[in-house]
C-alpha cells in the first residue's frame, strides 16, 4: 500500500460511484466531471496498492477488496460527520467576522429586517456587508473577498453552491393619478410604448426585462436610470416615466402615491439565493445567517 494518506474527498468519490451504480451517475450527482470521479478512484486504487471497482460497459461491481474497502469507507464517513456534529455542540458562543455581498436592487429593503434579526441573535459576529452588482458577485465568492453572497438567478457557474431564499416577480409602478393608477394587472403588450425609469443597467433584472420585450420585438424605452429604489420611486412619482421593480420593493413610506400592477404575459420572475464556494467549509457565522436568510423569507411567503 502507499504511504499516501486517503482523502475524505476520495472516500466520498469511493461511495458515490458505488450507491450510484457508475462514474457518470456520481459525477451528477456530485456536480462534478466524470474525469474528477475517476482520477479519484485510480488514485484511492493506487494508495490502496489494489483494484476496487470493476468496470463493465454498463454497470460497475466491486473487488472483493472492494467490498471490504467499502465498509471502511462507510464507517469512516459516518464517523467524520458524527464527530463535526460533536464538536460543534460543545463549542461556544458563535463569533468572529462575517464578510457578505448583496445585490443593491434588493439591499436596502430586504436586509435590514435579516441585520436586526442576525445581530441580536449573534452579537459576537462582527458582520460587514457590500453592495455589488450580480455580475461581480462570482469573482468575489471565488477569490474569498466575501464569504456568502446573495445572488439572482440562473447561475450557470459549477463551483458554487446554492441555498434557496425564494422567488419573486417584476412589479410596474404607475403614479396614483396615471391612467393605469386603479388597475391591478398589465399585459406586458399593452405598456410596450410606455417610458420607463429603471435600476441600473448592471443590475441583472435588467436582462429579464430586456428579454421579455424581445419577445414581443421591442425595447423598453428608457426615460431614466437610477441605483437607488428611492430615487427610482421618487422619478416615477414626479412622471419621468413608469417603474419595473421587484415585487419585494413595493411596500414602504417610498410607495406614497404610487400604485402597483402585477405584469402578465409573461410575468417576470426570478430565484433569489443565497451562494458559497463548494470547496470552502462555511464559518458557523455564514452557517447562522443563510437560516436566517431562509427563515426571514419563508416568513415573508406565509405571513
Amino acid at each position: 500500500m502507499s504511504s499516501h494518506q486517503i482523502t475524505f474527498r476520495e472516500l466520498s468519490h469511493f461511495l458515490a460511484v458505488v450507491s450510484q451504480g457508475g462514474f457518470v451517475r456520481a459525477s451528477q450527482a456530485l456536480n462534478i466531471s466524470q474525469p474528477s470521479v475517476s482520477q479519484s478512484i485510480r488514485s484511492l486504487e493506487a494508495k490502496i496498492g489494489a483494484a476496487l471497482i470493476l468496470r463493465g460497459r454498463r454497470s460497475i461491481s466491486l473487488t472483493e477488496k472492494g467490498q471490504i474497502f467499502l465498509r471502511y469507507a462507510e464507517r469512516t464517513l459516518n464517523e467524520e460527520v458524527t464527530l463535526r456534529e460533536r464538536l460543534s455542540e460543545t463549542r461556544e458562543a458563535i463569533d468572529g467576522p462575517l464578510h457578505v455581498t448583496v445585490p443593491p436592487a434588493i439591499a436596502s429593503i430586504c436586509f435590514p429586517g435579516i441585520i436586526d434579526v442576525f445581530c441580536r441573535t449573534y452579537p459576537e459576529v462582527t458582520l460587514e456587508i457590500d453592495e455589488c452588482p450580480s455580475d461581480r458577485l462570482i469573482p468575489r465568492l471565488r477569490s474569498g473577498r466575501t464569504e456568502i453572497a446573495a445572488l439572482i438567478l440562473p447561475v450557470t457557474e459549477k463551483d458554487i453552491h446554492l441555498h434557496p431564499l425564494g422567488s419573486d416577480q417584476l412589479c410596474l409602478v404607475v403614479p396614483d393619478t396615471h391612467l393605469l393608477g386603479g388597475a391591478r394587472s398589465i399585459r406586458l403588450v399593452d405598456m410596450l410604448e410606455e417610458r420607463l425609469v429603471l435600476l441600473r443597467e448592471d443590475f441583472k433584472i435588467n436582462r429579464f426585462i430586456a428579454q421579455a420585450y424581445a419577445e414581443h420585438g421591442a425595447q423598453p424605452q428608457v426615460a431614466g436610470r437610477t441605483s437607488d429604489i428611492y430615487l427610482l420611486m421618487a422619478m416615477v412619482r414626479a412622471g419621468v416615466g413608469l417603474g419595473i421593480v421587484p415585487s419585494l420593493l413595493c411596500h414602504g413610506q417610498w410607495m406614497q402615491g404610487l400604485s402597483t400592477l402585477r405584469m402578465m404575459d409573461p410575468t417576470i420572475s426570478f430565484d433569489l439565493v443565497m451562494a458559497t464556494r463548494k470547496n470552502h467549509v462555511l464559518s458557523r457565522a455564514a452557517e447562522a445567517w443563510t437560516r436566517v436568510c431562509q427563515e426571514h423569507f419563508a416568513d415573508n411567503r406565509h405571513g
